[in-house]
């Protein structure tokens, strides 16, 4: 009887196995074909993505070198030298106003990392410069080994624009100081100063040349795998940057100029390697990013789909197998025990048990009955502990709760003991101490009016007043028109606080705090400023960095507590759209700003 139930439940699997093998076989091609064309045309999608992000990028870069252009040229200093150059052309003259402006032009270099140098050539064709090691300048600039593009834009009168144009990458001028067989890559940005005071006429030409490695950051960005090749050239075809680093500064190959047909994809061959090549142009400054992706990782994704779907069907085969083989060895007799053995328990008896006789497949199924009913029956008792466990959470809480309220009918009575025997600051204390204390319990909200805020702050202000007397000064220049926006519960408090603590507690003198708020563009601006005695720069650096990488951790450190559970919080609320900034100067004094979408209650 044995053999004979083995051998129909081979011959069960065996027909079950070939019947559904065939389809499985004709899934799995239509699959493999399918998820590389899925995928292709995903990778192609997300390529295109990043290039458009890329191009983003080198747009917001440009923008920023713009603003930095206007600073310069608005600054007191080079408005003073334009002048004096007008009035009197000699180089020789003009020591002590030059000097300033290299001046100018070393604070400007800190604005960016990636600046490399700040040249000016005025119309009398003297050129001042300024790098990150060194400044000098020249009475002529044709003897400084400018290269043939740069003086083309000094010289060339059809080159009278003001607005930004952009130059190729090739090697930095010759420095006087810091002479190198191999010299920088750069690329630059170029811009005709124009004397806004006299008729808009052409004063002087400034490059802001800029080294690689923003560009180079940016390929770590985007590049979608490590075999990808990330170009930016211009419209001529001219290597701007090279992310393998062999054709800076040189021509693309005829082979890669696919993209002036103004499509943006295409299949090509390079050194004997086919690409997929993604390309985007800049509207804006005219330079092309070109992102090529062997065509073997589309490939070898897809491969690894296949592999995936073949071994997935293959265990789902097994489990059919399985299924057929314990279907095949079911006795009726013994499951409609069971069932019936089922319908009689129906969840209510559950110290319901049957019996179990041999050591078969029903025995195992009635064993797993009876251990059905134990793990059910434990498992309602153990849900029962819990919701009584749960029962017991909630009424501590609510006992814990009654501490908070106790002790801010406490500080009502004080407020109103202290009144009553005519202690007033004692009594002012007491009333702004019970009001922070309400503030903090009473909130569920995350976030409240700036008006709540506002008077939460002034609480804390009035307690520190009342503690250090004249030391303190404050001022809240908060309009009107923002007080019913919202922000983060208890956000302007912690900097007053980290204001006070920090800022003034080993000074004698008094000191002074200004809270402001303002709105521009759809944005909230919160801001706390004093003259205390600032953050030394090692210290302030450590502080935006970690901001910047960590901002959901608290520190370790106790004067950043504050400051990171608001970062944390901002975070939270609004993700990427929030701003915390900081700047500080020792002995001089700190400014946090907080910037977030502004937002009615």
């Amino acid at each position: 009887m044995f053999r004979r139930i083995h051998t129909l439940r081979k011959k069960l699997m065996i027909a079950v196995c070939s019947l559904l093998s065939v389809p499985m076989l004709i899934i799995i091609i239509i699959a493999q074909t399918k998820s590389q064309a899925v995928i292709r045309d995903q990778s192609l999608t997300l390529n295109t993505a990043l290039v458009n992000t890329g191009i983003e990028r080198i747009e917001s870069s440009c923008t920023q070198l713009n603003d930095i252009y206007r600073a310069i040229y608005l600054n007191g200093t080079f408005r003073e030298y334009l002048s004096s150059v007008l009035r009197n052309p000699d180089f020789s003259r003009q020591r002590s106003n030059t000097e300033q402006l290299k001046e100018l032009f070393l604070s400007s270099l800190s604005s960016r990392s990636d600046i490399f140098s700040i040249i000016y050539v005025d119309r009398n064709g003297q050129l001042l410069y300024a790098t990150r090691s060194e400044s000098g300048s020249y009475a002529d600039y044709r003897t400084c080994g400018l290269s043939e593009t740069w003086l083309a834009c000094i010289e060339t009168e059809a080159f009278q624009t003001d607005r930004l144009v952009l130059l190729p990458s090739g090697p930095h001028m010759p420095l006087r100081n810091a002479l190198s067989i191999s010299p920088e890559y750069c690329y630059a940005v170029v811009r005709k100063i124009l004397n806004t005071e006299n008729h808009f006429e052409s004063v002087g030409t400034m490059f802001i040349s800029l080294d690689l490695s923003d560009l180079e950051k940016l390929s770590h960005l985007i590049l979608p795998a490590p075999s990808s090749i990330l170009y930016i050239c211009d419209s001529e075809g001219q290597v701007i940057f090279d992310s393998t680093g062999t054709l800076t500064a040189q021509s693309l190959p005829p082979e890669m100029m696919m993209f002036t047909d103004g499509n943006t994809r295409h299949e090509i061959v390079s050194n004997e390697t086919s690409y997929v090549m993604v390309s985007a142009q800049s509207k804006a400054i005219g330079w092309q990013l070109l992102l090529l992706t062997p065509q073997s990782v589309y490939t070898a994704d897809a491969m690894s789909v296949s592999i995936a779907i073949f071994t997935a069907a293959l265990i789902a085969l097994v489990l059919i197998a399985v299924i057929t083989a314990i279907a095949s060895r079911a006795i009726s007799k013994p499951v409609e025990q069971l069932a019936a053995a089922m319908d009689e328990t129906r969840l209510q008896n559950l110290n319901r048990h049957i019996p179990v006789v041999g050591n078969d497949e029903v025995a195992r199924l009635g064993n797993s009955f009876n251990a059905l009913m134990d793990n059910l029956n434990n498992a309602i008792q153990s849900e029962y502990e819990m919701a009584l466990q749960q029962k017991n959470a909630e009424i501590r809480a609510l006992q814990a709760q009654m501490n908070p309220h106790f002790l801010y009918n406490v500080l009502q009575s004080m407020a109103s003991m202290a009144t009553l025997h005519k202690i007033p600051e004692l009594a002012a204390m007491a009333t702004a101490l019970g009001s922070t204390l309400r503030y903090s319990i009473s909130g569920k909200e995350p976030l409240v009016c700036l008006r709540e805020e506002i008077v939460h702050t002034k609480n804390y202000l009035t307690i520190q007043k009342l503690r250090l007397g004249e030391r303190l000064h404050y001022e809240i220049n908060v309009p009107e028109y923002v007080m019913d926006y919202v922000v983060p519960r208890v956000s302007v408090q912690p900097l007053v606080e980290n204001a006070i603590v920090h800022g003034f507690e080993n000074k004698e003198q008094a000191c002074f705090i200004s809270i402001s708020a303002w709105m521009l563009d759809g944005l909230l601006y919160l801001e706390v400023a004093d003259d205390g005695q600032g953050i030394k720069a090692e210290d302030l650096n450590a502080l935006r960095q970690m901001l910047q990488t960590d901002s959901g951790a608290q520190s370790r450190q106790g004067h950043s507590i504050g400051l990171t559970n608001l970062n944390s919080r901002l975070h939270l609320l609004y993700g990427e759209k929030h701003v915390l900034e900081i700047n500080s100067e020792p002995e001089i004094g700190t400014v946090v700003k907080i910037t977030v979408p502004a937002k009615r209650s």
